[in-house]
């Protein structure tokens, strides 16, 4: 089961999950051999395939018609491990067949979609990318233009030896 916009669809349906963890364009390899993820977060991508034709047109019809209106998203409800999962995204990939019957009779069967997020479900704090592997940042309120410090065993060194370069004569 899941919803759309508020409206539940509880059919008989596959669902597939995806997840990707996404990385900003800065992410790579550092000059120190190490390397850097700026995480953007976690996106969810669900494909849905109705297993069963909706006998009601009418409501078959509804579905299409809500997945393809043209909005930059829909407010959906999935299933997530033991709960459920909001999130806003897209309708995309919208897919049926035209089926006639020998008696004449005509229905929409088949239909897949997928649902793509607008926005990661999942984010960092600033706290858990600093921790994560990085130096925390000093803890300094009365720091100025020009202070310059270095992590040591000890923690952070505020280095004051370095010249003005702006006062330095040639």
């Amino acid at each position: 089961m899941f919803t759309i916009d508020g409206v539940a669809y509880g059919v008989k349906c596959t669902i597939n999950r995806a997840a990707e963890v996404r990385e900003s364009d800065i992410s790579g390899l550092t000059l120190d051999g190490s390397w850097f993820r700026d995480i953007l977060g976690t996106y969810y991508t669900y494909d849905i395939q109705l297993e069963m034709p909706l006998k009601n047109k009418g409501r078959y019809a509804a579905l299409i018609e809500q997945l393809t209106e043209p909005v930059d998203g829909h407010a959906f409800v999935l299933p997530y491990n033991t709960e459920t999962l909001e999130l806003t995204g897209k309708a995309s990939d919208i897919e049926d067949v035209w089926k006639q019957l020998p008696s004449g009779y005509t229905f929409w069967d088949g239909l897949k979609f997928t649902i793509e997020p607008n926005a990661p479900t999942k984010q960092q704090t600033l706290s858990d990318a600093i921790t994560r592997g990085l130096t925390p940042l000093p803890d300094v309120y009365d720091a100025e233009i020009g202070d310059t410090y270095t992590f040591t065993a000890e923690g952070w060194v505020e280095a004051s030896a370095f010249p003005d370069a702006d006062t330095t004569a040639y």
